[in-house]
């Protein structure tokens, strides 16, 4: 006969495990969700959702059910708090506008439209319209594919081009006479805490989102093939692990951090940026919305202004605009760009790339404006008219296939060019920018001539002459131009 030990030491062990049940189950039929009784990882200060604002039962079963659904697909704590709120919030635009919807079928076309103008009467930001609008378009979406709405219209829905950022968004750079009293030393050495003295460089450095940088593994860093520094992360945004390189500084400020963790949590912290407060055992990462709240301090403490004189705050976020912004500008091609700062698409990257088109065709205008041909002859031009943006677009195929040194082909870039000598082309333009390689040539050429004329070189001596007579009407209308204001600052 076997004995009934073993049953009776596996009793406490079931009950534990229906006890744990329950109180999961309390929690998904709770009205607030907390991660760490889940069970479910959450960001420091991001482990909360709130459905309880959700005034018409109907629609807050379906915003949970999906909410979990949601959660088991992989989508961070964090969104599913943001989900939550946009609800609450279209929740209390039926109460106000529609009092009377009583179930799904209340919620039609019509009232989706109210419900874009509502928003904007709100004095919401076109962020957070986009978010809330975004969210009801998933969210719909979701109970159309699922049925969790009975009676919801299947014109119901939120369309792409409806949502604010989809249009006209431009990167939020930090302007560059800004930024050089952010990124001085004398600047830096003012933020009180090493942590977030540390924090803020890495995010100047490698446009992390705030929240992966604050939640950075203790070793981040490994190297590549020739032993430079690589820095690996989780992207939450994007459910992904990421690999970028560092530079010096960036490398140089972990070091410094990693330093600065021993020295204060001897026995360790799984975290490169613990919290500082209350995290005696360094189990706690620092919170994003203490770095934010730091950074705006210490940008009051260096008195930060813009180039008018103004005070000027910015976000931690901006950084990462900023440095996106910063590698276009140089030349870094969009999609390595979107590789580097972890962009699902190209469509957030091709934001930083309108910032430099606009500026690279402001100076194109001004370049434009001070041509003169062959003859020294000003060309004039109106940035506004019908054919400027083809003009822009022929700049920029000729100065991929002709780069020339001493102004610029006027000709077609499909054409072939019949004209050995560039200053003998009634196509060549050419500005202020290269008045002395002109004044250079023109003395060479006179030598040129002499020499021509000395070996009875007539032929060549007439073509010679033809270039000098050229340049000797290009070098004063340049010279004219040269006080209009600057040159062609977009070659």
């Amino acid at each position: 006969m076997s004995s009934p030990a073993p049953a009776r030491r596996e009793r406490p062990r079931l009950q534990a495990i229906s006890g744990q049940a329950a109180i999961l189950d309390g929690q998904w039929a709770s009205d607030h969700w907390d991660a760490s009784l889940l069970g479910i990882p959450a960001r420091r200060g991001r482990g909360t959702a709130r459905f309880d604002g959700i005034s018409q039962p109907w629609l807050r079963g379906p915003v949970k059910r999906w909410s979990r659904f949601r959660l088991a697909t992989g989508c961070a704590f964090a969104t599913i708090d943001a989900g939550a709120l946009a609800l609450t919030r279209f929740s209390r635009f039926l109460a106000t506008r529609h009092p009377q919807a009583a179930d799904a079928s209340a919620i039609t076309r019509p009232v989706l439209e109210d419900y874009l103008s509502w928003l904007v009467t709100q004095g919401y930001s076109a962020g957070t319209r986009a978010l809330s609008l975004s969210m009801i378009r998933v969210f719909f979406d979701a109970c159309h594919r699922h049925s969790w709405l009975p009676g919801l219209a299947a014109s119901a829905t939120i369309y792409v081009e409806e949502l604010p950022f989809h249009h006209d968004e431009i990167a939020r750079f930090i302007p560059e006479f800004v930024m050089a009293q952010l990124e001085s030393d004398d600047a830096l050495a003012k933020i009180p805490h090493p942590t977030t003295r540390n924090l803020v460089v890495v995010i100047m450095e490698t446009g992390l989102r705030g929240g992966d940088a604050c939640n950075l593994p203790f070793s981040p860093i490994l190297t590549d093939s020739s032993g430079w520094p690589c820095l690996r992360f989780e992207a939450a945004k994007v459910r992904a692990e990421q690999l970028i390189p560092l530079s010096a500084k960036a490398a140089a400020a972990i070091g410094a951090q990693q330093d600065h963790v021993r020295q204060h949590w001897p026995a360790g912290s799984p975290w490169l940026f613990p919290g500082m407060a209350g995290n005696d055992d360094g189990s706690k990462p620092y919170s994003h919305r203490t770095f934010s709240q730091q950074l705006e301090a210490w940008q009051r403490t260096i008195g930060l202004r813009d180039q008018a004189g103004q005070p000027v705050t910015v976000t931690g976020h901006q950084f990462r605009h900023t440095l996106g912004t910063r590698l276009i500008n140089s030349g870094v091609p969009q999609h390595v760009v979107q590789k580097l700062l972890g962009h699902a698409s190209p469509h957030m990257t091709g934001h930083y790339a309108k910032v430099h088109d606009a500026t690279i065709r402001e100076a194109f205008d001004r370049y434009q404006s001070q041509r003169v041909n062959i003859t020294g002859q000003r060309i004039s031009y109106d940035p506004d008219a019908p054919t400027a943006s083809a003009e822009w677009v022929k700049h920029n195929l000729n100065r991929v296939r002709d780069s020339l040194p001493n102004g610029y082909c006027g000709r077609p870039p499909q054409q072939d060019c019949p004209h050995p000598n560039a200053l003998t082309c009634p196509d060549f333009q050419t500005t202020p920018v290269f008045v002395e390689i002109h004044r250079r040539q023109a003395t060479t050429n006179r030598r040129l001539i002499a020499q021509a004329d000395a070996k009875g070189q007539l032929r060549l001596g007439e073509n010679l002459r033809r270039v000098q007579a050229n340049l000797e009407r290009i070098i004063p209308a340049l010279e004219a131009l040269h006080d209009d204001g600057p040159g062609d600052e977009s070659r």
